[in-house]
């Protein structure tokens, strides 16, 4: 009976169905089982398994496991269950495959598994134990049918520092010299406990790779030079101790223009001609990010002084330690197409590089970390008026990230949340690791930021639910909103109970945030 009703009918009627309704349906009876299926292809997009009792998600793919798009399966303390749900996911074809924390024991049946499942990207993330067979892994998971297209492999932080007080499994033998070529067109890794050089993977898909991140392990090993020679059709390369950066999505979309177009360096990574890599590929650049945060040998950044670039359209400088500030402005003023430029840099931020900045016509975001090099008397409170008026005389910006603010009380928080009333395109706003930020402060911004749409609050802990709510009641544009606060702090009172109120008295989406 249920095909002779009208789709829309039948849509109606499952509407408030979860996933266990649409499988204790496709048990009634053949027709269900044949009509229904279709209307709950949203609810199984992405499937998450975190325990046995999320197995019974992929217990019926023969009806569901069509409209499996993502599946992430997290291993706890359950090695079993990963490899129950990957016999259940057999013969399927998915976008994304994400193996969260997951032990190495088995590279084998690891490899038989994935070898009858098709999977476009391929995610291992917080990796332990024996080193994993990577050639060995990606080719089975590509089936002999070139569907990998994406490998991630992050082994957890803490890992390789300890992993040498244990007696690990020996490592499997490493692949033949003519070994299938692996045709990926993204890598990101950590090269610890790797079963394979990692330059020899990087040949394996040398005609096809276009973004890489290599998480280095030995500093001296990295040359840029050599990873583009060998990869020349790279368009992203990030080379460095951490994630990619997190206003990056990775991997970036890929362009029919040839060149590199992303490019971030950073954490111990000691390619001494770095900046010469930079100037090489100056004009196709379209993100930059350089981050020198161990002040040892540090590349030469005096060869950026002749960068030139009409491509650029971000650039990221953290902890630049050995950075003039000459070297600084000749970046931002070289830049003209700048639109988001970061600033976190180990020196206080100068008059040239401020007014390099204010110079930026196209500049629409502006994140800065502000640090007072006075701590009392005349001396700060001069400091502190000329930061906030630099600040007012950005006058196109739409989103502006204020971090830090090393020593700011409630009352300086107030005078520099008057000057954003001189910034009437601002529409995000991101306040985060402010210690002196309280309800006053907040309430303080509310007449002056009249046209915000979005706002971010992170771990200021003495900001309470009284002043989250203020600012749901007084921003008639906002749309979206977020906090977030340390573990080592505790929620507000009452925090989580605005984010209903939010929704329905107007509309806006509130997020809460728990940070590691």
């Amino acid at each position: 009976m249920l095909e002779q009703f009208p789709p829309e009918i039948v849509s109606n009627i499952v509407s408030s169905f979860d996933r266990f309704d649409f499988m204790q349906c496709a048990q009634v009876n053949r027709s269900w089982r044949q009509h229904l299926p279709p209307y709950s292809a949203h609810l199984w997009e992405q499937i998450h398994i975190k325990g046995d009792h999320h197995l019974v998600f992929l217990a019926d793919t023969t009806f569901f496991g069509q409209y499996i798009k993502s599946c992430t399966i997290t291993m706890l303390n359950d090695d079993a269950m990963v490899f129950l749900a990957l016999e259940r996911l057999q013969g399927r074809h998915l976008q994304s495959l994400v193996l969260d924390r997951f032990k190495v024991k088995d590279n084998k049946r690891l490899a038989d598994l994935l070898r009858n499942l098709k999977c476009e990207s391929l995610v291992f993330t917080g990796v332990t134990g024996a080193c994993l067979d990577f050639i060995g892994i990606i080719t089975a998971a590509s089936g002999g049918g070139s569907h990998m297209r994406h490998f991630a492999c992050h082994y957890d932080g803490m890992y390789p520092v300890l992993m040498s007080t244990f007696v690990l499994p020996p490592p499997p033998p490493p692949p033949p010299p003519d070994a299938d070529n692996l045709d990926l067109v993204s890598l990101a890794l950590t090269p610890q406990n790797l079963a394979a050089d990692w330059m020899d993977i990087l040949q394996r898909c040398s005609t096809t790779l276009q973004h890489i991140h290599i998480a280095v392990s030995n500093p001296t090993t990295i040359s840029c030079h050599d990873i583009m020679k060998t990869c020349p059709r790279l368009q992203s390369m990030f080379i460095g101790e951490f994630s990619v950066p997190n206003m990056l999505n990775w991997p970036p979309t890929s362009s029919d223009k040839p060149g590199l177009r992303y490019f971030g360096h950073w954490g111990l990574c000691r390619d001494m001609d770095v900046m010469k890599f930079v100037l090489q590929h100056q004009h196709t650049l379209e993100f930059l990010y350089l981050d020198t945060w161990v002040n040892v040998q540090l590349p030469p950044w005096h060869h950026l002084n002749s960068f030139q670039s009409t491509t650029l359209n971000t650039l990221v400088c953290n902890n630049i330690h050995g950075c003039t500030p000459d070297t600084l402005v000749s970046l931002i003023r070289q830049s003209p197409n700048l639109d988001s430029v970061v600033l976190h840099p180990a020196d206080p931020i100068t008059d040239q590089v401020w007014n390099a900045l204010r110079s930026l016509d196209t500049l629409k975001c502006l994140s800065i970390h502000l640090a007072l090099q006075h701590h009392d008397g005349s001396d700060r409170i001069q400091e502190w008026r000329t930061m906030t008026r630099r600040l007012g005389a950005m006058k196109t910006l739409r989103q502006l990230e204020l971090n830090g603010l090393n020593g700011v009380s409630s009352n300086e928080c107030c005078q520099l949340f008057q000057m954003l009333h001189d910034i009437p395109t601002l529409v995000k706003l991101r306040l985060s690791h402010i210690r002196g930020l309280d309800d006053k402060a907040l309430e303080t911004l509310i007449p002056h930021v009249q046209s915000m749409e979005k706002l971010n609050i992170a771990n200021c802990p003495i900001v309470t639910a009284r002043g989250i709510k203020t600012l749901i009641d007084g921003l008639p544009r906002l749309r979206h909103m977020i906090y977030s606060l340390s573990c080592t702090y505790n929620l507000p009172f009452g925090v989580y109970d605005l984010i209903s109120y939010a929704k329905s008295s107007l509309g806006i989406k509130l997020v809460i945030n728990r940070l590691d």
